[in-house]
């Protein structure tokens, strides 16, 4: 009877320790440094994926810009041409077709803006 309730009580505090570990948290938005990087859940256009486009895009992509024409600052503009964005950051160095031009986006970056458009794309 003894051996019984000695398994049950390490069963108890295994179970209460368990629980207490954070477990998987699918609503989880880490937010990473600016610009990317780091480990992140669910990204959102706000939290992680503007720093993106800001720092990469924007300097062309704007009103008086090199590529004026496709305009990438707001949540709008930038989920409208989600999929022009995905094939063209997936490009290697050195197609003309390439984005950002001069370079290309850190894999880690690729990722998330994938992962951003994988999701639905959340503002």
């Amino acid at each position: 009877m003894k051996k019984v309730k000695a398994i049950c009580s390490v069963l108890v505090v295994a179970l209460a320790v368990m629980s207490c570990s954070g477990g998987d948290d699918s609503s989880s938005t880490e937010t990473p440094p600016p610009g990317g990087g780091g480990t992140v859940t669910n990204p959102t256009y706000t939290a992680n994926i503007k720093a993106i486009i800001d720092a990469n895009c924007v300097s062309c992509h704007k009103p008086g810009g090199e590529n004026s024409g496709v305009p990438l600052e707001t949540y709008a503009q930038v989920s409208a041409k989600a999929a022009d964005i995905k094939i063209r950051i997936e490009k290697p160095v050195g197609d003309p077709l390439v984005m950002p031009k001069g370079g290309k986006l850190s894999q880690a970056k690729i990722d998330l803006i994938n992962k951003w458009i994988a999701n639905g794309m959340p503002n």
